[in-house]
Parts: C-alpha cells; sequence; structure tokens
C-alpha cells in the first residue's frame, strides 16, 4: 500500500516535494499545510502548478493530523520545534529540511523534546537536505574506500541568485555593510545546523572533536544588484564563505564550507563548481558534482533527498536518526527514458 504522505508548507522546496509526491507510485499525498491566508483553502496542484489534487491547503496542525499520514515532509522556512514535536506524539514520523540535522543547535532542551516525542509516538525524526543533508552521507559513503584518513572536507560554492529567499539572505548579512557589528556572529548563529553536520559525520566516523572551529568571509558587491526578490546596494555584502570544521589535536579532521554568492558582481569574485567532496587519505579521494536542471535555485535537490527517503524513514527505529543509521536511499521509480 502507498504511504500516506503530508505536506509541510509550499515555498521552492515543498513545492518540489509535493509535486513529487503527487505523481510517486510508492505514494499518497493526503494533507497539506501551508503559510500565508491566501494559500489556505485553495487546492495543492493550484499552489504548485499540477492539475486539482484534491487537497485543500490547510493552516491547522490539528487537520494534518487528523489525515493521518505515515510521514509529515517538514519544509518551513522558519522552524517550530513544538508543531515537530506534536506531529511526533501524534505517530506521525516527521522528515524535516528545516535547518535540521541532529537538532543540536536549537538547544539541548529542544533536542530532548524531539527525542522524547518520538519515544512517545514510537516514530522516526530524520534531517536532511542537499547541503547539509545529503552531501554529508556522500562523504561518509566515500569513506567506506579508504584504509585511512587524516581529513574530509565537503564544500558547496554555487551562483545562489535563483534562490529567491530574502527573509533567508537578510539573516545571513546580504545587504548588510561588511563592517557592520557582528555581522559573522549572526551568520554563524543563522548557519548553526552545519555544526550539527560536523557533529553527524563525526559521529558516524567515531571523532570526537575537541571543538567545532569557525569563520566566515564576505564578498562585496561591485554595482547596485536588482534580484527581483531583493535589492543589494553596491559596497554591501552579496557573497558569503563560511567553514565549520571538527579539530582534534589542533587538527582539522572534517571541514564543511559553503560559498553562496548572489549577483554578477562581486569582489573577490568568487566562482563555484558545485560540490567538492575530498578526502586526504589511503586513497585521497576528489568527487565533484553539480546540479544542472534545478530552476528552483536548489529547491529541487533538496526537496528529493527528503522524499527519496520516506521508505528509510517510516521504517527505521522511533526516535532522532542521522543519515548513517539509514539503508541507503535512492531515486526508486524516478527512471525516466
Amino acid at each position: 500500500m502507498a504511504l500516506r504522505i503530508a505536506q509541510w508548507a509550499t515555498g521552492p522546496v515543498g513545492a518540489a516535494a509535493a509535486r513529487k509526491v503527487i505523481e510517486h507510485p510508492d505514494f499518497e499525498l493526503v494533507a497539506c499545510h501551508a503559510f500565508g491566508a491566501e494559500k489556505v483553502g485553495r487546492d495543492v496542484g493550484d499552489l504548485i502548478g499540477l492539475p486539482p489534487s484534491g487537497i485543500k491547503a490547510t493552516n491547522r496542525i490539528e487537520d494534518i493530523i487528523a489525515a493521518k499520514p505515515d510521514c509529515v515532509l517538514y519544509m518551513p522556512l522558519v522552524w517550530d520545534v513544538e508543531a515537530m514535536a506534536q506531529l511526533l506524539e501524534a505517530g506521525i514520523n516527521v522528515i524535516s529540511t528545516a535547518n535540521y540535522i541532529t537538532g543540536r543547535s536549537y538547544g539541548q532542551a529542544a533536542v530532548d523534546r524531539l527525542e522524547q516525542a518520538a519515544q512517545k509516538g514510537g516514530v522516526t525524526l530524520h534531517g536532511t537536505g542537499i547541503n547539509p543533508g545529503l552531501a554529508n552521507a556522500y562523504a561518509l559513503a566515500m569513506s567506506a574506500q579508504c584504509a585511512e584518513f587524516s581529513h574530509i572536507s565537503v564544500l558547496e560554492s554555487v551562483d545562489a541568485t535563483e534562490y529567491a529567499s530574502a527573509e533567508t539572505w537578510i539573516a545571513l548579512g546580504y545587504g548588510s555593510a561588511p563592517d557592520t557589528p557582528g555581522l559573522a556572529d549572526a551568520a554563524r548563529e543563522r548557519s548553526l545546523v552545519f555544526e550539527d553536520a560536523v557533529e553527524m559525520m563525526a559521529d558516524g566516523l567515531g571523532i570526537v572533536p575537541d571543538e567545532i572551529a569557525f569563520k566566515a568571509e564576505f564578498g562585496i558587491a561591485t554595482k547596485d544588484l536588482a534580484l527581483g526578490y531583493m535589492d543589494i546596494g553596491r559596497g554591501t555584502v552579496c557573497g558569503l564563505k563560511m567553514t565549520y570544521s571538527a579539530v582534534v589535536d589542533g587538527h582539522d579532521a572534517i571541514s564543511l564550507s559553503t560559498m553562496w554568492r548572489l549577483g554578477d558582481a562581486m569582489e573577490p569574485d568568487w566562482q563555484g563548481e558545485g560540490y567538492v567532496i575530498e578526502i586526504e587519505g589511503t586513497p585521497s579521494i576528489r568527487c565533484v558534482f553539480d546540479r544542472e536542471g534545478d530552476p528552483s535555485g536548489g529547491g529541487l535537490v533538496t526537496a528529493m533527498s527528503a522524499v527519496h527517503a520516506i521508505p528509510a524513514v517510516c521504517a527505521a527505529r522511533p526516535g532522532i536518526v542521522q543519515a548513517w543509521e539509514l539503508p541507503m536511499v535512492v531515486a526508486r521509480h524516478c527512471y525516466r527514458p
């Protein structure tokens, strides 16, 4: 029987997820939570660019629970720990791309709340995405080729202009003067999920870090940038490089880095090659991959990592489950000649 799925949020990531759920033979969309009064009561198909689905969007968690889904794809821009906990306590598996990998960056109280809720409901909570998420899982899988290693790095370097989420970019400091007090601290506060991802990888690899180090650099717009969803003035931040590293005895054992640029005029003119995973070891390994064909600016690839994980998550043990604890996640029933 098809697994019953509820979609939470219909932004770039949520819409891509809902479209795939509707067309997938193993899943049935049974409910959808949407933000914004203009979306409530509308057919989900209308919200995501598909024919009518017969499912009306709601903004009430009670409606989602009443639909009795097996799993909720939880994909809001701003997460709500209590909402996640309510879904779990109701016996619903939750897969989140909402800045969630282990939950540790939310604080220990939130982790405890979510773990207890999942245990009470007898279900699973899993965090994923493309980065952090599958990119980290790729690195862990690649490490299986090594007899030993001294450093694993994951770099995402992309032009993210098409990711039309002004709220996200403003929270990371884009559009601000580069000498704004606390700019790097604010960027770290908004991106702590990458610290969680470092810790998740360390757990899987049996590494106990002494600390998780952080550094940030900012790219500056050399002209006014009109992006459609936000304007960035000349001389303000339009790019950001961040690195989180697991440090052991003064050595970086794991490094996760991002370089996101907006617009076509930045100094330094950092260029990206997609995702680069490198392992220094025996043997050393380098893998480069890109995400061509995703008009959502990353929404599609972020969503698919969650959609394809549904069967594995629904079958997993109760509680918070990390990527290395799941069986292989693949694009089942997605071949198109």
